[in-house]
């Protein structure tokens, strides 16, 4: 079993034991290796006939693999208990290509904004409520900049440096735009330009901090520090906030994304993959299903290190941090969230996104061009992968 997070292994251990003791003569040994190194590693695994027989895999490479017969398809999971029901569809149609399921989801991910109730008060403005707009977060962010300037403090510091998940992606799917379609690139689509133009807006006039500026320090240090009201990002930061801010939780709080034409945040979360050529692949498959199960999220709802994917066990995660509304994220993930984009080689385009993008959003080029000029590339890359 490869994974990638040595945080999650005190939950891994917890659910190999609970597998071991329903088959005790299957022998499970793990292998943790950094994110960084994780897919260097599995691709000259894949490229040699050897990967792991049960993995963790992501949403930007699982078509790069299921499309290339590197993992089994798991369709048959549902002999061994698996309900695909039990997860969000969101989730569920990320890990599926051409019809067939390619990982059983483990956890997701969710965005808010973690906000400082102290920074909110000092300025005068009225802490963000559920329903709020785009238009109302700009206000907020604009009066705290405007009176905070003096002190650098900025109404919002988020990592609009080339993080699409935490910022961008978010904004195209309120606009009504869209990343990826039918093989073919939404960045010059109308409505996803507005979704791009925003930060841009916001940016310009102060409200929210340029992406030097974040990238020379970064925005949660800007957050636990005083330097900014708002901070968008997903559920992964809790508990990283959480440790940082411990003993002064009561000072800040996290609300749902502003809403711009519509709601919507972007959802991404792991999943369980088995290998196409696994020589112990019923064992393997046992082992995914097994990993999945209602009992092993229960164990990952408990160790409070990432929000469950089974349907109706996120109640303990959501009590690992009593101070903060973080049960936004749970009901995001089933009542507005819109998959992760990705197609068969996503990192071509994607790791392009920062180099094309946030030039627009700190002025240096118009947004049309931006999004034209990403359109181009991307499209370029998709037709290649056919």
């Amino acid at each position: 079993m490869a994974y990638w997070d040595k945080n999650q292994t005190p939950t891994i251990q917890t659910n190999i034991k609970s597998f071991n003791a329903k088959y005790p003569k299957i022998t499970i040994k793990t292998n943790l290796t950094a994110y960084g190194d994780y897919w260097t590693k599995l691709k000259t695994q894949a490229q040699g006939g050897e990967m792991p027989d049960v993995l963790w895999m992501n949403g930007p490479n699982i078509q790069l693999y299921s499309s290339n017969d590197m993992l089994e398809p798991l369709d048959d999971v549902t002999s061994q208990g698996v309900s695909w029901s039990d997860y969000p569809k969101a989730l569920v149609d990320l890990y599926t290509y051409n019809g067939k399921h390619y990982g059983i989801p483990k956890d997701y991910d969710t965005i808010g904004v973690f906000y400082s109730k102290e920074l909110f008060k000092q300025a005068g403005v009225e802490e963000p409520k559920a329903g709020w707009t785009w238009e109302d977060f700009h206000k907020k962010a604009k009066a705290i900049s405007d009176w905070g300037k003096s002190k650098g403090i900025y109404g919002c510091a988020t990592t609009i440096n080339g993080d699409g998940q935490g910022t961008y992606y978010n904004t195209i799917f309120q606009s009504d735009g869209y990343v990826i379609k039918d093989n073919k690139s939404g960045y010059d689509d109308p409505k996803t330009i507005v979704g791009l133009q925003c930060w841009a807006d916001w940016i310009k006039d102060g409200s929210v901090a340029s992406a030097k500026i974040v990238t020379d320090t970064k925005p949660d240090v800007m957050l636990e520090n005083g330097k900014s009201a708002m901070f968008w990002s997903g559920d992964w930061m809790a508990s990283q906030l959480a440790a940082d801010l411990k003993g002064k939780e009561d000072n800040f709080q996290v609300v749902e994304l502003p809403k711009g034409e519509k709601e919507a945040t972007v959802i991404h979360g792991l999943g369980w993959a088995v290998s196409k050529k696994s020589a112990n692949k019923a064992a393997a498959v046992a082992l995914a299903a097994h990993m999945s199960s209602k009992a092993a999220h229960q164990v990952e709802a408990k160790n409070g290190t990432a929000i469950p994917a089974f349907n109706d066990t996120q109640a303990a995660w959501v009590k690992a941090y009593p101070h903060w509304n973080m049960q936004l994220f749970v009901d995001a993930a089933t009542t507005y969230a819109v998959t992760y984009p990705v197609s068969k080689n996503t990192d071509v385009w994607a790791n392009k996104e920062a180099d094309i993008l946030v030039p627009a959003f700190d002025g240096q080029t118009t947004v049309d061009a931006a999004a034209k000029q990403m359109a181009d590339f991307m499209n370029a890359a998709l037709a290649k992968e056919k």
